[in-house]
C-alpha cells in the first residue's frame, strides 16, 4: 500500500509534500488546462522529486486542441526520464502515450463514469418506481438500483480489455463505499486501484465559474485564484455541502474508520491525498498525520 500526495502547480507546496512521509508524488492538474505547469515548472518539479528519491506521476486533465501541442511537449520531456506514471483524463493524451514507451497510462476519474457520484442518488433511487410487477418488492427493487448506480463503466470486461491494450496499468477511483464492493472486479481484471480519501467530484463547469465569480477575464491571464480559495455551495433542504474549487464541484468526505476498514476487502495499491483549500492539507504535518491515522487503521 502506497500514499501518494497530490499537488496542483505549486512547487512551496511540492516541497512540503516532498518532505512528507509519502510515497509517491502526483503533480499537474487533474481537471484544468490553465492550471497545468510549463515545461520549466514541470521539469523542477520532477528535478525535486527525483532528489528526494521519491516516485513521480504526472497528472493532466481533458484538454483543448491547442493544448495537446503542449502536453506532446511535456510528454516528450518525461518519456527521457526513468518509468513515470502519466494520470490521463484525456482520449487525445492517451493516443499520444502510445508513441511513449518510458511512461505508463494511469486512468483519471473524468475516464470513469460512476453514477453514484451525484449528491441527490439516494434520493432519486427511492422515488423513482422501477417496475410494476407486485411479484418483485419496492426494497429489492431500490436494492437492485443502488447497486446499479454504484458500478462504474470498468464494471464490464470489453471495456477494461480496450483500455489495457492502450497500455492502461491502473485507475483513479473515488471514496465512494457502496462502490467499494465492485472496485475489486476491476482490481481482479488486472488493473492497479488508485482510491482518493477525500474529494468526489460531482461535476465540471464548461466554463469557470470561480473565475466568473471573481472576475477573473481570460484563462491566459487568469491569477489562479483556486489556489487559495474555494466556495462552499449548501442546500440545507437536503443536508447537503458542496465544494466550488476552479472548474470543478466536489463532495467532501473525510473517511471513517469503519469505511477505511472496508477498503481492506479491496486490492488497492494507492491512497491518493489532495493538497488544496477544500481538504485543508497544506502542509507536511498535516500529510504526516493523515497518514499515520489510515496506517494505524489499516496496518
Amino acid at each position: 500500500m502506497k500514499f501518494s500526495v497530490h499537488v496542483e502547480n505549486d512547487l512551496e507546496m511540492l516541497e512540503e509534500a516532498i518532505d512528507s512521509s509519502c510515497d509517491r508524488i502526483r503533480f499537474g492538474s487533474e481537471f484544468c488546462d490553465a492550471k497545468m505547469p510549463s515545461l520549466s515548472v514541470l521539469e523542477k518539479a520532477f528535478a525535486l522529486t527525483e532528489g528526494a528519491e521519491k516516485d513521480f506521476a504526472y497528472v493532466t486533465p481533458r484538454v483543448s486542441e491547442s493544448t495537446l501541442g503542449e502536453i506532446h511537449e511535456q510528454l516528450n520531456f518525461l518519456n527521457k526520464k526513468r518509468k513515470i506514471g502519466v494520470v490521463v483524463n484525456d482520449f487525445g493524451i492517451l493516443s499520444i502515450l502510445k508513441r511513449c514507451h518510458g511512461l505508463t497510462p494511469h486512468l483519471g476519474r473524468q475516464m470513469i463514469h460512476v453514477p453514484a457520484r451525484c449528491p441527490w442518488l439516494k434520493t432519486e433511487i427511492k422515488d423513482v418506481v422501477f417496475s410494476p410487477l407486485r411479484t418483485i418488492s419496492r426494497t429489492k427493487l431500490v436494492r437492485s438500483g443502488e447497486d446499479i448506480y454504484s458500478q462504474t463503466n470498468l464494471n464490464y470486461e470489453p471495456t477494461i480489455r480496450f483500455f489495457k491494450d492502450l497500455g492502461v496499468k491502473g485507475v483513479d477511483l473515488d471514496w465512494i463505499p457502496k462502490c467499494f464492493p465492485h472496485y475489486d472486479f476491476i482490481a481482479n481484471n488486472g488493473l492497479d486501484l488508485s482510491l482518493h480519501l477525500h474529494l468526489v467530484p460531482v461535476t465540471i463547469t464548461r466554463k469557470c465559474h470561480t473565475a466568473r465569480f471573481l472576475g477573473e477575464k481570460s484563462p491566459q491571464t487568469c491569477s489562479k485564484p483556486c489556489k487559495t480559495r474555494a466556495f462552499l455551495l449548501e442546500r440545507k433542504e437536503f443536508n447537503l455541502q458542496l465544494f466550488l474549487h476552479g472548474n470543478t464541484v466536489f463532495s467532501l468526505v473525510n473517511p471513517s474508520r469503519k469505511d477505511l476498514e472496508r477498503s481492506l476487502r479491496i486490492n488497492v495499491a494507492e491512497f491518493v491525498i489532495t493538497m488544496n483549500p477544500v481538504t485543508k492539507i497544506l502542509g507536511r504535518e498535516k500529510i504526516d498525520s493523515l497518514i499515520g491515522q489510515v496506517k494505524a487503521i489499516i496496518t
